[in-house]
């Protein structure tokens, strides 16, 4: 049997993750109430123990990489296809969004082998690499699939490569990853809710750092986050979605005029205020569409939409196809997810960490 961690150790990761500074006014949690929509469908865990002269190319896929390093060094280059390499030490992290290939790298001249080539073998629930003897490094590492039907507003606003080092969160990522890897190993009761939970830690403390840093040329919900004039009218779409909203209210909230409340929304934002209330309430309806049973006058009724007419000439304009064929297709292609995450728990799918990918459904 593995030694779980402690709750204590558990305890402090949690606190690491949530202490902030109380002298800061407060303001609606938008994060949150954004987050709440935004839980992974699918999480593998991986874990690898590695030798010197090693690197490894994996293919691209539609979602969010997280490597961290718990001993050692490693370099990882975010596109196979550049130059680029970037140095990981002990506690540091880098996340990858949609990656369209990348190299995972224990030494920076190794030259990459494709991951579907490498057999390692299973050592303590980690893929081995080389003579155990002589394994200097240490990875773990989550691929996480969100839900595609507000994936594009999380996407949209992250960049496409956030180094995390270990004094900047890093070592926080490092230490729940490690808890989720024996959680999984050890199988205690009530590993699935801890891992669950965790799981949804380390994608707030990614966008909690991404939050730190935002490009002030990129317009998106990452930069409206950190807007205390727009936080307020945001959180009243998010709240209520299916409410009559106006703009002059939203303005209201805003404490701005119209005309000013207007123009700012959409320089943050990237659309006018009721289209970003349309599209959100669309996203939700993909949502509900896929998840539910419920009639598509229900969930129009639920969103603020007149007439279920109204709602699938406006669902149609957004997504190209109709509120039934979304239910289908969405349905569908949650199946086709979760059966290949499936596979690669079992060790099916042709990757190298095979052996000792887990999954948490959440």
């Amino acid at each position: 049997m593995h030694c779980l961690l402690s709750a204590s150790t558990l305890l402090e990761v949690i606190c690491a993750v949530f202490l902030h500074d109380d002298s800061r006014t407060a303001m609606p949690d938008l994060l949150s109430k954004f987050l709440e929509t935004l839980s992974p469908r699918s999480y593998v865990a991986t874990g690898m123990r590695a030798s010197s002269g090693l690197a490894i190319r994996y293919d691209a896929f539609a979602g969010l990489k997280l490597i961290c390093v718990d001993h050692g060094a490693c370099f990882v280059s975010p596109s196979a296809d550049a130059d680029e390499r970037i140095e990981l030490r002990e506690g540091d992290a880098i996340a990858l969004v949609a990656p369209q290939n990348y190299i995972i790298a224990t030494s920076a001249d190794a030259p990459p082998r494709e991951s579907r080539d490498v057999n390692p073998r299973l050592s303590d629930g980690l893929a081995l690499y080389g003579d155990s003897g002589c394994a200097s490094v240490r990875l773990f590492a989550g691929k996480m699939v969100p839900d595609k039907a507000v994936a594009q507003f999380f996407f949209s606003a992250l960049p496409s490569v956030l180094v995390i080092r270990r004094d900047e969160g890093g070592d926080s990522i490092r230490r729940m990853m490690r808890i989720i890897h024996y959680e999984r190993l050890g199988r205690e009761p009530g590993a699935e809710y801890a891992t669950s939970r965790l799981i949804d830690l380390v994608m707030l403390t990614v966008i909690r750092f991404a939050l730190q840093f935002p490009d002030a040329g990129r317009a998106g919900l990452f930069l409206a986050m950190k807007d205390r004039r727009l936080v307020p009218a945001l959180w009243l779409i998010h709240n209520e979605p299916a409410r009559d909203w106006t703009v002059d209210m939203l303005a209201e909230a805003a404490h701005m005029s119209r005309p000013r409340f207007s123009a700012h929304f959409r320089s943050i934002i990237g659309m006018p205020p009721m289209d970003y209330l349309v599209r959100w309430r669309i996203r939700l309806a993909v949502q509900r569409l896929r998840d539910t049973d419920d009639p598509v006058k229900v969930i129009a009724a639920s969103l603020g939409f007149k007439t279920p007419v109204a709602f699938a000439r406006t669902f149609r304009r957004q997504e190209g196809i109709t509120p039934r064929k979304s239910r289908a297709e969405s349905r569908k292609l949650l199946q086709a997810t979760l059966e290949s995450t499936l596979r690669e728990a079992d060790g099916e799918a042709p990757f190298a960490e095979k052996e000792t990918m887990t999954k948490a459904d959440v």
